[in-house]
């Protein structure tokens, strides 16, 4: 089984042959970087790719051609900023490249961050060999591949932006502290008079609270009121 050279060089290279396509390895181990590409080999890519690898990270740009296929690139020791600007320049640079990100950082956010650059799959460090071959096949046949781990980030991520945006859109938001304790109140079953009382401020007040907050949440009667205060959780 062909692996790498032990010599550690700037840019490690393999199976040179021009007629294929490359894929690009970029680890901030030597150690690594001469592992993948036993793995790749002993899976069969080797028959199809050349490889080209580096533990420079600012030097990832320059092992890109018009041959390579796929990037491989595990950012752990890289910040995130850094990280997008370098997908940028690589796709900048080839756009039909295959970007593959391996993380220990799961933040959902940067996250999709790296897929709105054009990044093809995102990995975590909880990927075992199985699901990153899978990965590889998907994205070298023009596919994104999402792990189940991420792709479950990223629903609950959008749907909590959904969540917040439709209490916003609904008036939540728009009500004051005090409109919330005179809506507690009014969820209790209390009467304006008695509102009053508790709160230590007239009736008048508490009926013009009341009118403010049925205008803000768009219901028409203290009933409607009450569910829609229970259904999106304003009170117990």
């Amino acid at each position: 089984m062909a692996c790498w050279n032990k010599t550690p060089n700037f840019a490690l290279t393999q199976n040179t042959n021009s007629m294929k396509s490359e894929i690009i390895l970029y680890d901030n181990y030597y150690l690594y970087l001469e592992a993948f590409p036993c793995f790749l080999d002993k899976n069969g890519f080797s028959e199809i790719y050349n490889y080209k690898s580096t533990v420079e990270f600012s030097e990832i740009e320059n092992l890109v051609t018009k041959d390579s296929s796929v990037v491989i690139m595990n950012i752990a020791a890289v910040s995130i900023n850094d990280a997008m600007e370098v997908v940028e320049k690589l796709l900048s640079l080839n756009e039909h490249l295959k970007i593959m990100i391996l993380s220990p950082n799961a933040e959902v956010r940067n996250i999709k961050k790296f897929f709105d650059k054009g990044v093809k799959s995102f990995l975590t460090k909880h990927t075992h060999g199985p699901e990153f071959l899978d990965a590889l096949k998907e994205v070298m046949e023009g596919k994104v591949y999402i792990s189940e781990e991420t792709k479950n980030s990223l629903y609950n991520f959008i749907c909590n932006i959904d969540d917040q945006a439709d209490k916003k859109s609904n008036g939540i938001e728009d009500l004051t502290s005090r409109e919330i304790d005179v809506l507690h109140q009014i969820c209790e079953g209390l009467r304006s008079k008695e509102i009053a009382e508790r709160l230590f401020i007239s009736k008048h007040t508490v009926e013009s609270h009341r009118r403010n907050i049925m205008m803000k949440l768009d219901v028409h009667n203290s009933s409607m009121l009450v569910k829609f205060a229970m259904d999106n959780r304003l009170v117990n």
